[in-house]
């Protein structure tokens, strides 16, 4: 049987399990605010009868301190991205941020993330529609870059898709903010071994994700989807990709995995001119 997908973990590491939240009947009773939609390894995430979203950090829980640094990570980044970018289609627009329960208020995405939308529709997505998306996360992870800003778990679980299916690149909690350490890591089918086997990311380990998330789009599942954790990262370490065969950017995601990508502005500039040679 295959492994679940691990995402974002604490501590980094390529082995370790997600860590389990609060029971979630248990959260709903004592501390819910809205409808839930989705939980992390940060917060809750839920729908409030104004139709906005509210991220809360966990509560009640053992790492419940983490949790809320991380849920004030992510509020300084989105303060950071808008004094260097504006109110910017690439993210989600905050509504509030209460500094007293460190929770976040924000627009509400209706068609949910990438990944959950790339698996049912898969198979009646056009390849514009794919070159969009694909455009736009390169496009995000430059904008993240150029505000000294890593993700650190880049991946299209952490992209959500408005009405009109204009992506978002979002969930910043574990960031890594002028060369701090990240609080946690990607999976290891996004990331490379020598990153989650230390807590500093750097630009080159996002790209590689920028990499696998090119692929998870332009194939519909994730790489070596049918692989365990282990196999993974073998096959990564010596430099062994996923068959690329057939794939338009195949060039563009193999210099990202193989790191020989200089930087998130190349790559986003190479996809650029693959989408208007195609046009």
């Amino acid at each position: 049987m295959t492994e679940p997908e691990i995402e974002a973990t604490r501590p980094t590491s390529g082995d370790s399990k997600p860590p389990v939240g609060p029971d979630i009947d248990y959260y709903t009773e004592r501390w819910a605010k809205g409808e839930y939609v989705d939980g992390g390894v940060s917060g809750v995430v839920e729908l409030l009868p104004n139709g906005y979203i509210v991220k809360s950090p966990w509560n009640g829980w053992w790492e419940e301190e983490e949790c809320r640094e991380d849920m004030a990570r992510e509020a300084r980044v989105y303060q950071r991205l808008l004094e260097y970018f504006g109110a910017h289609e690439r993210f989600v627009r905050i509504v509030s941020h209460d500094e007293t329960d460190y929770s976040i208020t924000m627009e509400y995405m209706v068609n949910g993330t990438l990944r959950a939308y790339v698996e049912v529709h898969n198979d009646h997505i056009s390849q514009d529609q794919r070159h969009q998306w694909i455009l736009a996360m390169a496009e995000g992870m430059e904008m993240l870059h150029a505000a000294s800003v890593v993700h650190c778990d880049f991946s299209p679980r952490n992209m959500l898709l408005d009405g009109d299916l204009e992506l978002k690149v979002t969930d910043f909690g574990c960031v890594s903010m002028d060369g701090s350490d990240s609080s946690a890591g990607g999976s290891v089918r996004f990331y490379p071994p020598r990153a989650l086997s230390r807590e500093r990311f750097d630009v080159d380990d996002d790209v590689f994700a920028l990499g696998s998330s090119i692929y998870e789009v332009s194939t519909g599942k994730p790489p070596y989807a049918d692989l365990q954790t282990v196999p993974t990262r073998n096959l990564y370490s010596l430099q062994q990709v996923s068959d690329l065969v057939g794939l338009d950017m195949s060039d563009i995601i193999r210099d990202c995995w193989l790191l020989r990508a200089q930087s998130a502005r190349e790559i986003h500039q190479r996809i650029l001119a693959v989408v208007r040679a195609r046009s």
